[in-house]
């Protein structure tokens, strides 16, 4: 049915709105690139009714977006000047037969200017919620005596149609199922399609990036309620982050990252990341169980003609940077990009190392008893010479791999290695004790005793031969069954050592149940201890606990002749660090151990 503005009344905006707003974000349509199909709506309807322009257009709060436009040569105008944000609360067909005798639109600058329109008619697009987008229009310079019934049903059936592909586009993989919100894909839409924008309607935009908690938390959610109430938490985060940015658009892009893009001005921006802050400063309450979340934030300040792949990636790339340095929000830097790189080739190159003779190698770095500077053991420390990287520094490779599977082919290589070491020496009538590194990972099955069981009886090498050192985070998930697993690794007569003490994850208690041998104390205690009162304090009470627990004492990162000297008066029994000697590869070994003697 025709309603002419020439006797009515058309509100631009209602008290609906904020839900309207919301309804038309949902669709993740703005911003995107053009549809074939709504094109094809367009062009026929132009045809159709013989007009100059024909537009799919979907009313923003500030502007209007055009789906689909043909005639014209904008992507979007602003709200206020728009007859189509008077047609979409409209009943039917909004008919405006001459625009120069509408006194709403007799001054409008697109009528008083180009397009100099003076005939217009739209059809609201509305959803099955009965929330109206946008319309599909048609426009002329020229005015009409009149617009038919007929014609008017015509323009209502392609507005069905365009509707209709609408609904399909939302529902084509641009939305996440759990949140409701548009997900990555949809989100790489809008910046390709930002890319290709030009002119004065293209705006500076910053991308930031909103990590809820850590991935391993929502996994253990997952395992510890199951899935339905983890994405009931997801669904409350997306309710949280819809309060915090108001109209703005939020995407789903990773399990537990949120993005949203920011075109307002500084202020505009700090006020929106203080409002995320003020939000998730409460705890959230899902069925009765507060979650107290930690949010990350990262920033890409400029997202403009960059591609959609490279915002995407540079955003998690700084997410995890926030994560490990503790500091949010984050700012991303070229070279976080470049270590994210360098961090991709290693972990690459590392399972063609494993099968490439030459490249991986190990170094001993002898222990000397500080009673008398005897050498009574080695340990193992794995080296890399990558072909194009060149030396790869295993503080490096090694943090990398423990992040992922690898850090137990790792261990595997080393304890080979080193059995095979260690034999090597016993039959040549120079056994020397092997002390090899471990990972938490190591113990999460009971694969390291077995290896161990089967090396020592294939290389017939003494057990006593052999020390595992591990730190005490290895505990922290499953104490009690990695105690089991150390337990079983000592009653093959294998050594056991705990690295790194006092440093990290420290916890006293388990030290009455640890099956261990030794301890060594890490050498950030060891460094200082000439120098530092607190060291000076820390380092006796940690050798008095260790002996009076029945442990050997080991000092890690002894670099000086005074701290070794101060070590023998404090009663530490061994110690290895560069005053000593430094990591070398077993041929050298041999040698400084001769010259020793």
């Amino acid at each position: 049915m025709v309603q002419s503005l020439q006797t009515a009344e058309y509100p631009l905006t209602v008290p609906c709105e904020d839900a309207r707003l919301a309804e038309l974000q949902s669709y993740c349509v703005l911003d995107t690139l053009p549809d074939m199909l709504c094109d094809q709506v367009t062009q026929l309807a132009r045809s159709m009714f013989g007009v100059e322009i024909a537009l799919v257009s979907l009313i923003d709060e500030h502007r209007q977006w055009f789906k689909s436009r043909i005639g014209l040569e904008v992507r979007e105008m602003p709200r206020a000047d728009s007859f189509c944000a008077h047609a979409i609360y409209s009943s039917g067909s909004m008919v405006v037969l001459d625009a120069r005798q509408d006194e709403r639109f007799a001054d409008n600058v697109l009528v008083t200017g180009a397009p100099f329109i003076r005939f217009y008619a739209g059809v609201p697009l509305v959803t099955p919620q009965g929330q109206p987008l946008g319309t599909l229009c048609i426009i002329d310079s020229q005015a009409r005596s009149h617009f038919s019934q007929a014609e008017q049903a015509q323009l209502e059936q392609l507005a069905a149609i365009v509707m209709e592909r609408l609904e399909q586009l939302r529902n084509s993989g641009y939305t996440d199922h759990v949140t409701g919100l548009p997900n990555r894909a949809r989100l790489m839409e809008v910046l390709r399609s930002r890319a290709q924008e030009s002119g004065p309607v293209s705006r500076s935009c910053a991308a930031l990036a909103v990590d809820i908690c850590p991935r391993e938390y929502l996994f253990d959610m997952v395992k510890a309620l199951g899935w339905d109430y983890a994405e009931a938490f997801l669904v409350e985060v997306c309710r949280t982050l819809q309060r915090a940015l108001g109209t703005t658009q939020v995407y789903r892009v990773a399990t537990t990252t949120f993005v949203y893009l920011d075109d307002g001005d500084a202020q505009q921006r700090q006020q929106r990341q203080a409002s995320l802050q003020r939000h998730f400063a409460h705890a959230l309450e899902i069925h009765g169980i507060p979650h107290q979340l930690d949010i990350a934030v990262g920033i890409l300040p400029q997202v403009d003609e960059l591609d959609g792949g490279d915002v995407v990636r540079a955003l998690l790339t700084v997410i995890d940077v926030s994560r490990e340095e503790g500091v949010s929000p984050r700012i991303f830097e070229p070279a976080h990009a470049e270590n994210q790189r360098y961090a991709f080739w290693v972990l690459s190159a590392l399972p063609v190392a494993f099968n490439t003779p030459g490249e991986l190698s190990l170094y001993y770095q002898p222990k000397v008893r500080l009673q008398d500077g005897a050498c009574i053991g080695v340990e193992a420390l794995i080296r890399w010479q990558h072909p194009i990287l060149g030396n790869i520094s295993p503080e490096v490779f090694i943090s990398l791999a423990e992040k992922t599977a690898q850090i137990r082919q790792i261990t595997t290589w080393v304890v080979r290695q080193a059995v095979e070491q260690a034999a090597h020496w016993a039959q040549r009538g120079r056994a020397t004790p092997v002390a090899i590194n471990t990972s938490a990972r190591d113990f999460e099955a009971d694969d390291l005793q077995c290896l161990l069981a089967q090396l020592l009886m294939q290389h017939m090498v003494p057990p006593g031969l052999i020390e595992i050192e591990f730190t005490e985070s290895a505990m922290a998930s499953n104490p009690e069954v990695v105690r089991q697993r150390v337990q079983a690794i000592r009653e093959l007569g294998v050594k056991v050592a705990i690295d790194d003490f006092g440093a990290g994850f420290s916890n006293l208690s388990y030290l009455k149940s640890i099956p261990a041998d030794v301890m060594k104390i890490d050498r950030s205690f060891i460094r200082g201890l000439v120098d530092d009162e607190a060291d000076q304090v820390i380092v006796p009470s940690i050798i008095h606990l260790a002996h009076q627990l029945g442990f050997g004492v080991v000092a890690e990162g002894v670099e000086c002749e005074r701290t070794v000297r101060l070590l023998q008066h404090l009663g530490c029994d061994y110690a290895q660090g560069y005053a000593i000697a430094r990591p070398m590869p077993a041929e050298e070994l041999e040698e400084w151990m001769g010259m020793s003697r």
